[in-house]
C-alpha cells in the first residue's frame, strides 16, 4: 500500500467514524420531527434512531443501511482533506467528481432515511447548501496555495516586498469574501422560509462570524497583519444588509469585520512564532 493510499484509509476511516457520532444524533432528530409529524403540526413520537421509511424499505436491516449512509457521508468528507492533484486541470476534474460523489452519498441519505418530507424542494436546499460549503472550502484551500507559491517565490527572491496596506497580499482572499458576504446570504435567503428566516436569520450570522475568523487567521499567517481584509468584510455586508435583510441587520457588518481582525491575532502569532524558530 502506498502512503497516498494510507492517507486515504486514515481519512475514510476517520470521517466515516466522524460520521457516525455526529449524524447518529442529527438522524435521529430528523427521524423524530419528520416522520413523527411535528412538521405536519402533529404529536411527534419519541427519538427514532432508524427512520420509518427506511424500516418499511429494508426490514430489519436498515440500522445497518442508516449507519452506512452516515459513514459514507463522514468518509466523502474526510477525504476532502486531502489534495487531490499536483496541477489545476486534474484538480478542478478531481474536485468536481468527488464533489459529484458527495451529493450523491447527501442524496441517498436525505431520500432514503425520508428527510425530504416527500419533495424535491428540500432535497435542492440540502445540495445547494452543500454546493456553498464546498465552495468555500475549496476557496479557501486555493487562497491556501496561492499564498503557499507566494511564500516559496519571496523565500527565492524573486517577488518584490509587500504591496502598500498588503493590498496585494489580501486580493486572493476576496472570492472567498465575496462568497461569505454576498453569494452565502443570498443562497441561504433563497431556501429559506418566508415566516420564520432559519438558514438566513439564526444559521448565517454563525457562519459568517466562523468564516470571517479562519481566514482572517489564514491570512496574517501567511502575510501578517493585514487590516484590509476586515474592512474589506465589513463593507461587503453593508450592501447585503440593505438587498436581503433590513437597516437594523446592520450589526451583521460589525461582526464580519471583528471577528475577521479577531482572527488575525491567532494567524500573526503563529507567523511570528514560526519566525522566530527559523532564526
Amino acid at each position: 500500500m502506498t502512503r497516498r493510499q494510507k492517507q486515504w484509509l486514515v481519512r475514510i476511516l476517520i470521517g466515516g467514524g466522524i460520521g457516525i457520532a455526529a449524524l447518529i444524533p442529527v438522524g435521529g432528530l430528523f427521524n423524530d420531527l419528520v416522520m413523527g409529524g411535528l412538521l405536519a403540526m402533529g404529536n411527534h413520537t419519541p427519538f427514532r434512531l432508524v427512520s420509518y421509511d427506511l424500516e418499511q424499505l429494508v426490514g430489519p436491516a436498515a440500522l445497518g443501511v442508516q449507519l452506512g449512509l452516515y459513514f459514507l457521508m463522514g468518509a466523502v468528507v474526510g477525504v476532502s482533506t486531502l489534495p487531490f492533484a499536483d496541477d489545476g486541470a486534474t484538480l478542478v476534474r478531481r474536485s468536481l467528481a468527488h464533489f459529484a460523489v458527495t451529493a450523491g452519498a447527501l442524496a441517498l441519505l436525505v431520500c432514503l432515511c425520508g428527510w425530504n418530507w416527500g419533495e424535491l424542494a428540500p432535497l435542492l436546499v440540502y445540495l445547494g447548501l452543500l454546493a456553498a460549503v464546498y465552495l468555500l472550502i475549496w476557496l479557501a484551500r486555493w487562497v491556501g496555495w496561492y499564498a503557499e507559491v507566494a511564500a516559496i517565490r519571496e523565500k527565492l527572491g524573486l517577488p518584490p516586498g509587500p504591496s502598500p496596506l498588503k493590498w496585494k497580499e489580501t486580493l486572493p482572499y476576496v472570492p472567498f469574501a465575496l462568497g461569505l458576504c454576498l453569494v452565502l446570504p443570498a443562497l441561504l435567503r433563497a431556501f429559506d422560509a418566508p415566516d420564520v428566516p432559519v438558514l438566513s436569520g439564526i444559521l448565517y450570522p454563525m457562519l459568517l462570524a466562523v468564516g470571517c475568523f479562519f481566514s482572517g487567521a489564514f491570512l496574517a499567517k501567511r502575510r501578517g497583519f493585514c487590516l484590509l481584509y476586515p474592512v474589506l468584510c465589513g463593507l461587503l455586508l453593508i450592501p447585503t444588509v440593505f438587498w436581503l435583510y433590513h437597516a437594523s441587520a446592520l450589526p451583521y457588518a460589525a461582526v464580519a469585520f471583528l471577528a475577521a481582525l479577531i482572527g488575525e491575532v491567532p494567524g500573526l502569532t503563529l507567523k511570528l512564532a514560526r519566525e522566530r524558530k527559523e532564526e
